[in-house]
């Protein structure tokens, strides 16, 4: 295999993976709506996958240290989770399903952390810019949300796991054409989370990354509630979704020469007051046009913050520890605390509706605080 394959490679498999994750985030559940689960019980199915990830994230990208063979693990969990998606048509009832998503759910979601733990391979290795492989996910999930809902259109809610085993067989495919870059073998036992731990710098980055992504809690769970409310329409609210994945992208194809320029501290520092900017915004406002205008710095707010994250990763972080590294960051940014943030988020909604933004500002405030001290201690 050349060294230009394997950028399209990497691509590729993103692509699969979010050709999955853009059919569950809109669509599973109407497929649980459909099994009769009311709304209370899907929620619950949600959250506890959102939990179940942090361990099983932090299991496998261990295992991806201890043995440096991060392809092979890609394999058998996508391996795993299509047998799992085969599996569904065939469970009835809540705990049933309840159990069967812990599994599916975790398993899944565990796919991006050990496909970017490659991608920083390849950035140590070969070079590559993440952001231009990192894009291809965004565009797989605009493709698999918009072409899944005119599938979808007038058929049966059962479709939906068509849809789902699919989009896995597709993943478990791609993840045989990855590029076999291997990391050398953790020379001991000892988990590489007691030594990142004690890394200078490294708890900081990771509490403040993880903040600035849980600030988009309220984002994912109420703002079409309130646009909705607002009496903005479904075509406009549906834009307004598209022009944020958009501006990530353009992002994500820039994102090398921005590290160059700001470095991770100054992306982060950025990402949070671009996050202070946005969610005072969308708590003071429904104008569409101030909306347009602030929907634009998702580029920054979630994609910088993702870049930062993975160049933090592949600058500082050794090679025997960037696989639990990952995990670790993708376990709190996505999982325990994005999980936190969203409880807080529910509860400020229904007391003090879109004032619920604010709250979101501060969590941007103290992610920009927390890259101002990342600066000083990696510095000091």
């Amino acid at each position: 295999m050349t060294h230009e394959h394997v950028p399209f490679r990497l691509s590729g498999n993103l692509f699969a993976t979010f050709l999955v994750i853009g059919v569950v985030v809109p669509f599973l559940p109407v497929w649980l709506k459909g099994r009769g689960l009311g709304a209370e019980q899907i929620g619950l199915i949600f959250a506890a996958a959102l939990w179940a990830k942090i361990p099983a994230g932090l299991l496998v990208t261990y295992f991806a240290d201890r043995w440096g063979h991060r392809k092979r693990l890609l394999i058998v969990v996508a391996a795993t989770t299509l047998v799992g998606f085969l599996a569904f048509p065939y469970l009835r009832g809540f705990t049933a399903i309840l159990v069967g998503w812990l599994v599916v759910g975790a398993l899944l979601t565990t796919m991006i952390p050990l496909a970017d733990c490659l991608a920083v391979t390849a950035i140590r290795k070969l070079g590559v810019d993440y952001g231009r492989i990192r894009l291809w996910g965004s565009v797989s999930f605009i493709f698999a949300s918009v072409a899944g809902g005119y599938f979808l259109q007038g058929r049966d809610s059962e479709a939906v796991m068509s849809l789902l085993i699919g989009g896995s067989a597709i993943m478990a495919l791609s993840t045989i054409f990855l590029p076999d870059l291997k990391e050398l073998p953790r020379a001991t036992a000892r988990p590489s989370l007691f030594d990142l731990t004690q890394a200078p710098g490294f708890v900081v980055f990771v509490i403040s990354a993880s903040i600035l992504q849980a600030s988009h809690a309220a984002l994912y769970g109420f703002a079409t509630l309130q646009w909705t409310s607002a009496g903005i329409g479904k075509t406009t609210i549906g834009l307004l979704w598209a022009e944020g994945v958009i501006f990530e992208i353009v992002l994500f194809a820039y994102s090398a020469r921005l590290v160059r320029r700001l470095g991770v501290e100054g992306l982060l520092l950025v990402a949070g007051v671009a996050g202070m900017v946005r969610w005072t915004v969308l708590g003071s406002t429904d104008w569409v046009p101030a909306l347009v205008m602030v929907q634009a710095l998702h580029a920054l707010t979630f994609a910088g913050t993702l870049v930062a994250a993975i160049a933090y990763i592949a600058e500082r972080v050794p090679k025997d520890e960037s696989a639990t590294a990952q995990g670790l960051y993708d376990g709190l940014a996505m999982g325990f605390v994005f999980g936190l943030a969203m409880a807080i988020a529910g509860q400020g909604y229904a007391d003090m509706g879109a004032s619920v933004f604010y709250l979101m500002a501060g969590f941007s405030g103290c992610g920009a605080i927390g890259a101002l001290v990342l600066k000083r201690s990696l510095r000091g």
